[in-house]
């Protein structure tokens, strides 16, 4: 190498501070010298190195932004709640899968090269919105769309399997709705208007409905999300830099490739598919499917975009019926000669979970037993307390099953307050009859009002999952289909932590606290127990020390084949201290409600479900395994 090479090594890698002693002070002119032509080389040398550097990282920085578009209903909205992930690990198969999923801190990892946009929530209620940042968990349903819901879809592992074939930047755009269908909601231009076919037109005419008006809003609804779909995803590509900051301009964006993960509404729509019980029943939906391809492809100037197909798994290879007939409608356009080598069908049914699927029975009871302020028993009556330390207690005197309820019912007086029996969602606000303007008012006069204990109630509510029970009432609601209640209590602390409503109603119900309304529930309930529904603080301060008077306004619900009204309704004010809430938290306590219903083993298994059997069981291990296998399709589309 020679002196003037180990120079140059010594001196870029040392400071001359470092440098050793027998360099260092007296050193001879020729060293000097010999240092000096080292020191010009390895400048140059240095500044190569550096050019050279510099143009290697700028290489890496330059590779384009990979982009990625997911759409569908709820499932690729994703229901799997992050609390279900260590069921994953607890199988050798999908173990690894799971250390992918999770960051060294046993968190969801944040991807530090994928990026996520997603739009979602209802346009109609204005609460449409994007929800965007580094890749993780949180980007599955969202009750806000701007806030982590909690759950993941397919985008999850999706992002990290695809981030493993590419070095450079992801951005997934993800826009899912639930509820949403192929042949209307996403129905793409090509496919032309929605037309009712003659049996739809005859249902209507049969419902009393105004055919112009149904076919205007039937337009009005067609297409609409698909819409919404292209127009998000164009804004984000307009300014890719406001969701991916480390974007490079210069480098530019490529759209790789699309994920479609829907097909629940269109499988349940006889309507629209009248054949849908036999082969072939869906046809229609692959002819629409190829239309959104051909659209979708256009209207992203993405000519040969690679497209997957998410086939419906729902219930694995023991579907039948309208499951069963539209898988090959759904996977169809992967065999169109049109679409060969750039469309893929990915059959989600191999990932269905049978011990899973096995114990939703028991799940559910479970679930009731924690969502429940109280269970009704075989007998129809509430179940007794758990005794196992302190929990929620109900405030006041006399206790609920003692008080004494003053009530009144009727039947709407005006002819715009009315609904027929058929109508399930019944709840609504109608006009009082006079000189009950008041009614929920303290000093109100009930005099002449029925009185009785609840629960209040008449017909027959069954419970669904305790063979023949009934709900079990103390008072006659009698012949109206509204019930006014009122009833009042004595209050001599109020030292809780928190505090809650427990409510068993069958329909819809307005709650008010000393005359001011605490809550309002507008839809039905099938399943007869006690429901908690939290109190806030600004509800809260109406509760006070002394008398206090409770009322409700709920009406009945009609059985759908004998028109026969049933209803029920009964409620009280609770609360629990800072030792109850540690109590019932405990996982002690949690332990011995679950014990109740099923085994250790089966335990392990529930706790990795987190929804329906629609909804994949809620189970992130079936999700996460459909986010791989989508990734998975389109690398392969790529390297072809």
């Amino acid at each position: 190498m020679g002196d003037a090479g180990l120079l140059l090594m010594v001196w870029a890698t040392c400071s001359w501070g470092s440098l050793p002693a027998f360099l260092k002070g007296s050193a001879s002119m020729g060293v000097n010298r010999m240092m000096k032509r080292a020191s010009i080389k390895a400048t140059l040398a240095l500044t190569a190195m550096a050019i050279s550097g510099f143009a290697f990282n700028t290489a890496i920085a330059a590779k384009p932004l990979k982009i990625y578009v997911l759409a569908g209903q709820s499932n690729m909205e994703g229901q799997a709640k992050i609390e279900t992930f260590d069921y994953i690990g607890d199988d050798p198969a999908t173990a690894p899968m799971l250390k992918d999923m999770r960051g060294p801190d046993g968190k969801p990892r944040v991807c530090e090269r994928v990026w996520i946009s997603y739009l979602t929530g209802s346009p109609d209620n204005g609460e449409l919105g994007e929800g965007f940042g580094k890749l993780t968990a949180g980007y599955g349903s969202r009750g806000n769309p701007k806030q982590d819901g909690g759950k993941i879809g397919p985008e999850f592992t999706f992002g990290i399997h695809a981030s493993k074939a590419y070095d450079g930047p992801i951005l997934i755009i993800k826009t899912a709705w639930g509820g949403k269908s192929l042949n209307t909601d996403f129905r793409p231009p090509s496919a032309g208007p929605y037309e009712f076919n003659e049996a739809q037109l005859e249902n209507l005419r049969k419902q009393g409905k105004d055919l112009a008006q149904a076919k205007a809003d039937k337009a009005k609804e067609t297409g609409r999300y698909y819409r919404l779909m292209v127009e998000h995803v164009r804004k984000v590509l307009a300014d890719p830099k406001r969701v991916v900051p480390d974007f490079d301009a210069k480098a530019g964006y490529e759209i790789a490739g699309f994920v479609w993960f829907q097909g629940w509404n269109d499988m349940c729509d006889s309507g629209t598919y009248p054949d849908s019980n036999k082969p072939g029943g869906y046809a229609k939906y692959s002819e629409w499917m190829a239309d959104f391809i051909r659209d979708i492809r256009k209207d992203l100037n993405a000519p040969r975009m690679p497209f997957v197909i998410g086939v419906i798994g729902v219930s694995g290879d023991k579907a039948t019926g309208g499951l069963a007939n539209i898988r090959p409608a759904m996977a169809a356009p992967a065999a169109n000669p049109e679409f060969k080598g750039n469309v893929a069908a990915v059959e989600t049914a191999p990932f269905w979970d049978y011990a899973m699927e096995s114990l939703m029975g028991k799940k559910e009871e479970i679930d009731h037993r924690f969502e429940a302020a109280y269970l009704l028993d075989h007998d129809g009556v509430i179940e007794k307390p758990d005794a196992s330390g302190p929990g929620w207690e109900p405030i006041g005197a006399p206790r609920p099953a003692d008080r004494v309820w003053r009530f009144l019912s009727f039947d709407p007086q005006n002819k715009a307050d009315q609904l027929p029996p058929a109508e399930k969602k019944r709840f609504r606000n109608v006009t009082l009859p006079a000189g009950l303007e008041q009614w929920y008012m303290p000093g109100f006069d009930d005099g002449k009002w029925s009185s009785g204990k609840a629960p209040i109630g008449k017909g027959v509510w069954k419970h669904r999952t305790i063979g023949n029970a009934v709900v079990k009432f103390k008072s006659d609601w009698g012949a109206g289909e509204f019930l006014l209640m009122r009833t009042t209590f004595s209050v001599d602390k109020l030292n809780y932590e928190s505090y809650r409503l427990a409510v068993l109603a069958r329909q819809g119900f307005d709650i008010y606290l000393n005359g001011h309304k605490i809550h309002t529930y507008v839809w039905w309930k099938d399943e007869p127990f006690y429901r908690p529904i939290d109190l806030e603080p600004r509800f809260v301060k109406y509760l006070k020390k002394g008398e206090n008077v409770l009322a409700a306004y709920a009406n009945v619900e009609y059985d759908p084949r004998t028109n026969e009204p049933h209803a029920s309704i009964d409620l009280a004010i609770e609360g629990i201290t800072k030792e109850g809430l540690a109590n019932i938290s405990s996982e002690e306590f949690i332990r011995k409600q679950m014990d109740k219903i099923c085994t250790r083993e089966e335990q392990q298994i529930i706790a990795g479900a987190s929804n329906a059997g629609f909804h994949y069981l809620g189970s992130a291990k079936i999700m996460a395994q459909i986010g791989k296998a989508c990734a998975a399709a389109m690398l392969e589309m790529e390297k072809k």
